[in-house]
């Protein structure tokens, strides 16, 4: 007769589900409507990634928004007092490698990996200079550059269809379809060897608040506890687990068949009761949300254009693959047919109700990107706009900047162009500067004029 599941997990496998479901949902629905948030931005590792950007610039990565930051911040509360339990409580792609690694163990219930300990401990290893990396590219990229190769952003892509995934997506699709699959006989693998939030926790977790000892004079050494540990720790040997690979999802504990509590949580190397820890981690991650709705900053979706221009703040880079080409005109005040103009699109096959991030399929525009509609908002407005893509560098004119190009401040915008072997018009839009520039002054002499440093120009052209 099997065992009945303890209140605990039964606790736990809810609240996974729950999160799993509802950011399925919103992930799907960000698809179809404005104003719901991106995959990224309910991401929490974003919130790590984009503090670098905050405390260079200023300013929040694109496609990040406050909320992100708030999420970062509970987490890193929860790691400092209960190590991983965001891992085993609250992450949805935790959930979905659990539901795999749950239909494995029912479909091949004898037929689990085994990775030798030696192999395992090196690869363990490898999420924490993964970390380092990403964090290093962010910092000088100013971009989310992981996003391409996440596996949970190519998940809250399936929805935009095959195209978007295998396009943008299509290393992070992989890794989700490895991820998944492995799970199905060796649960949590992404977890154990490949995930930075994982490696940021498991830094915390050396902290040692939260920790599960286990009583020697009780136990029977029956090792329930190790196979019962998604994460192959081994719980049956040592004194305490302290272990950075332990997600405090208590599998352990509630899976020892003694009655004498010879697995024990303690806090602060007291003992407590189970319950306490759990409430503990929901009242840690509620607190933190809570003082982001205090600060005014718990928001995960992009206030509208037109908030925005109420407010004063509205900017070209403000402009997302969400907002519809109404949305764009009213907000900036453009005159809806010459927005369509500038941008190279038919009025007739794109709606003016249609996303930004929609357009190219309706007209067959393969190089199409929101950055167009941006380049032509800057054109229209003159204001100064520097495209991110290389897709929209190409819809400016193609700019082509070899790595070892040097810009001077002694050179004109034409002796650049014939430099590049470009138009004027797209160096004027590489360097984000007004489309009435002069073309035949030198750059250094009209800086005062146009609000620019010769630095900031230099890496505008190679970036």
């Amino acid at each position: 007769m099997a065992k009945k599941m303890s209140g605990v997990q039964v606790a736990r496998r809810v609240t996974l589900g729950v999160i799993l479901v509802a950011v399925t949902i919103l992930a799907f629905m960000h698809q179809r409507m404005q104003g719901i948030p991106t995959i990224d931005s309910l991401d929490p590792f974003g919130g790590l990634e984009t503090l670098f950007k905050l405390a260079a610039g200023g300013e929040l990565l694109k496609k990040l928004e406050p909320g992100t930051v708030v999420l970062f911040g509970g987490i890193v509360a929860l790691g400092l007092v209960l190590s991983r339990f965001f891992c085993g409580w609250f992450c949805a792609f935790g959930a979905l490698q659990g539901i795999f690694g749950w239909l494995g163990r029912k479909l091949f219930p004898k037929k689990r990996l085994t990775i030798p300990a030696k192999v395992d401990r090196y690869l363990r290893w490898i999420k924490y200079p993964l970390l380092v990396a990403i964090i290093y590219l962010t910092w000088k990229a100013g971009d989310l550059v992981i996003r391409p190769y996440d596996p949970w952003a190519a998940y809250g892509h399936l929805s935009a269809g095959l195209a978007a995934v295998t396009g943008e997506f299509l290393v992070g699709f992989i890794l989700l379809i490895l991820s998944l699959g492995l799970s199905v006989v060796y649960e949590r693998a992404f977890c154990k060897y490949l995930c930075p939030l994982g490696a940021v926790n498991a830094i915390l977790s050396r902290v040692p608040i939260f920790r599960i000892k286990r009583e020697k004079s009780t136990c029977i050494s029956c090792s329930k506890c190790d196979r019962s540990c998604p994460m192959n720790i081994d719980i049956s040997t040592p004194g305490a687990i302290d272990s950075p690979e332990c997600i405090g999802c208590m599998e352990c504990v509630t899976a020892c068949p003694t009655k004498k509590n010879s697995l024990v949580p303690t806090l602060g190397g007291k003992a407590v009761r189970l319950g306490i820890v759990v409430v503990v981690g929901f009242v840690i991650f509620a607190g933190a949300a809570l003082v982001g709705q205090a600060l005014g900053q718990l928001r995960f979706a992009p206030k509208s254009l037109s908030t925005l221009a109420v407010e004063g703040k509205l900017n070209v880079s403000d402009i997302k693959g969400s907002s519809t080409w109404e949305s764009v005109a009213e907000g900036f005040g453009i005159e809806l047919e010459r927005l369509y103009r500038e941008a190279g699109v038919d009025m007739a096959k794109v709606p003016r109700m249609t996303m930004l991030k929609d357009t190219p399929s309706l007209q067959n525009l393969p190089n199409f990107t929101p950055d167009t509609v941006r380049i032509a908002v800057a054109k229209i407005l003159g204001v100064p706009y520097a495209p991110e893509t290389k897709s929209a560098q190409a819809a400016a004119g193609g700019l082509v900047v070899p790595a070892d190009f040097v810009l001077e401040g002694t050179m004109t915008i034409d002796q650049v162009a014939s430099a590049l072997k470009a138009s004027a018009e797209a160096v004027i839009a590489k360097l984000g500067l007004p489309s009435d520039i002069a073309r035949d002054k030198p750059l250094r002499d009209m800086r005062d004029r146009y609000g620019y440093t010769m630095p900031d120009l230099k890496a505008r052209i190679l970036r």
